[in-house]
């Protein structure tokens, strides 16, 4: 963690379970460069990340 305070954040990937291949969260990258999961319905272990598409 950075001593620079989280003022903003963006999704960066997806987080999809390895098993069922549904999402199960968003990875977020906070202004100051921390990276923190964001679980829809709690954490899941085994899982994988896929990038988000960029819109044009």
């Amino acid at each position: 963690m950075t001593p620079e305070p989280r003022l903003t954040g963006e999704p960066i990937m997806r987080i999809l379970c390895k098993k069922t291949d549904t999402v199960v969260g968003y990875l977020y990258q906070w202004n100051n460069g921390d990276l923190q999961p964001a679980w829809l319905e709690g954490p899941v272990i085994e899982v994988r990340y896929e990038p988000l598409e960029k819109a044009a």
